[in-house]
């Protein structure tokens, strides 16, 4: 369960997010990471990865406090996608609840890591404190929603790719 998305020298590597029912064909159409959003039925994640055993399957949550959480890791995804991180408390708090979570499920302690999405600008202008935040953080991007398109949405991905550098973990996008 310490999984990462690929990394990539060229280009930010994409992570496509999708529900339970869309995840198989996301996976068909040569998806390497997925995020999976919502309610996600029991073996779901066991009958992806047996067919896609060299695939990453994410568990998605919209926040350190999401309560989905508690029945999502029963599933064992290979890590988290914190949507919508503000800055490196946001993994500091998911890291801490994560541990709780992982014992109860009788898991070793930092089993599961946790990708860094970047939504709100205060996210990008505090990019930054995602560098050490947690031995945990596998990855930090964006989610897709670029805060404008051109040279804002070209400045945006560069401050994600130097965060992510600094905290050496890859850089991805969610799409």
């Amino acid at each position: 369960m310490t999984s990462a998305p690929p990394r990539s020298d060229s280009a930010l590597c994409r992570v496509a997010v999708v529900d339970a029912t869309t995840a198989e064909a996301a996976l068909a159409a040569g998806a390497q990471a997925l995020a999976v959003t919502g309610i996600v039925p029991p073996g779901r994640f066991a009958e992806l990865r047996a067919r896609w055993p060299d695939r990453t399957i994410h568990l998605a949550l919209d926040g350190p406090e999401d309560p989905g959480l508690d029945g999502g890791l029963v599933e064992r995804p290979d890590g988290l996608l914190l949507r919508d991180a503000r800055s490196g408390r946001d993994v500091v708090a998911l890291g801490a609840r994560l541990a709780v979570c992982e014992a109860v499920q009788g898991l070793p302690d930092g089993a599961c890591t946790i990708l860094a999405a970047i939504r709100h600008p205060l996210g990008l202008i505090d990019a930054r404190s995602f560098v050490g935040a947690s031995p945990r953080l596998a990855g930090l991007g964006l989610d897709g929603h670029v805060p404008g398109d051109g040279p804002a949405g070209d400045q945006a991905r560069c401050l994600v790719r130097l965060a992510a550098a600094a905290a050496d973990v890859p850089a991805f996008e969610l799409v």
